[in-house]
């Protein structure tokens, strides 16, 4: 994304902030048609609306004058709405991933696969899914269900998780597993709305199932960083569980 764009929805995002925001609150509601009609006023170009909400939720931090009140993360609140909601933490988890050392797996992935797959989100969960990295992480025999999982969570609207599976323990029980992936790029941040959406979505279409909140990031060195959270509802509540990094490798032959 060009400077000029970031600049541009740096100073849409704040306007539409400074409108609602007054001390003291920790919650501030506001329409998609706002974001529009403030672009008409300043005379902004901005083709997908919603991209300004998807890039300060997982790709950039808020305006420093907005964070200068407080930890402020956006969320959805209904079909069209979104909100600013202060938080205690600070909205995206600092996780030192290269402070783990990697474990080493032998690369399952068919050559044909291999060489077609790029650096992205959707790439990353193709090779998990070869590798049964989640198997491995979880310690459970996993079923990969399907990935762009989307349901109508009540209260927050439509909600979209990277991937899904299920997987079964040893005693024979069922865990709901979603997960959130993420690319390399250094923007590319987990964030406790994003997490904190997954957990409410899987409680509300699995409710019987136990479940196994992950998150998914690949490291500029090639490894593959899976991270566990505690089965929690609310942004604030989420403590991570445990981290592990995997480096694929191939067989010597």
């Amino acid at each position: 994304m060009k400077p000029q764009d970031l600049s541009r929805y740096d100073e849409v995002l704040l306007e539409v902030f400074l409108r609602h925001y007054r001390q003291g609150e920790r919650y501030l509601k506001f329409h998609k048609d706002e974001l529009v009609e403030i672009c008409k006023q300043r005379g902004i170009a901005i083709r997908n609306i919603p991209d300004i909400i998807y890039t300060y939720r997982s790709r950039r931090s808020l305006p420093d004058r907005i964070l200068s009140t407080g930890y402020w993360a956006i969320e959805p609140a209904g079909r069209g709405s979104y909100a600013f909601r202060l938080l205690q933490n600070a909205p995206h988890f600092g996780i030192p991933f290269h402070d783990f050392a990697p474990v080493d797996i032998y690369n399952a992935i068919p050559d044909v696969v291999e060489k077609l797959l790029r650096n992205d989100e959707q790439s990353l969960l193709t090779r998990v899914l070869y590798n049964r990295l989640v198997d491995i992480f979880t310690g459970l025999t996993c079923f990969h269900l399907q990935n762009h999982y989307r349901s109508f969570v009540v209260g927050m609207g439509e909600v979209e998780l990277d991937a899904l599976y299920v997987g079964v323990d040893k005693s024979g029980m069922l865990h709901i597993i979603p997960i959130e992936a993420k690319s390399p790029a250094e923007n590319e941040m987990i964030g406790r709305i994003q997490i904190s959406q997954m957990a409410k979505l899987v409680r509300q279409d699995f409710p019987d199932l136990h479940r196994r909140i992950l998150a998914i990031k690949q490291l500029h060195d090639g490894t593959i960083a899976v991270v566990e959270f505690d089965d929690r509802i609310e942004p604030d509540e989420f403590k991570i569980v445990s981290v592990s990094r995997f480096r694929l490798i191939e067989i010597s032959k």
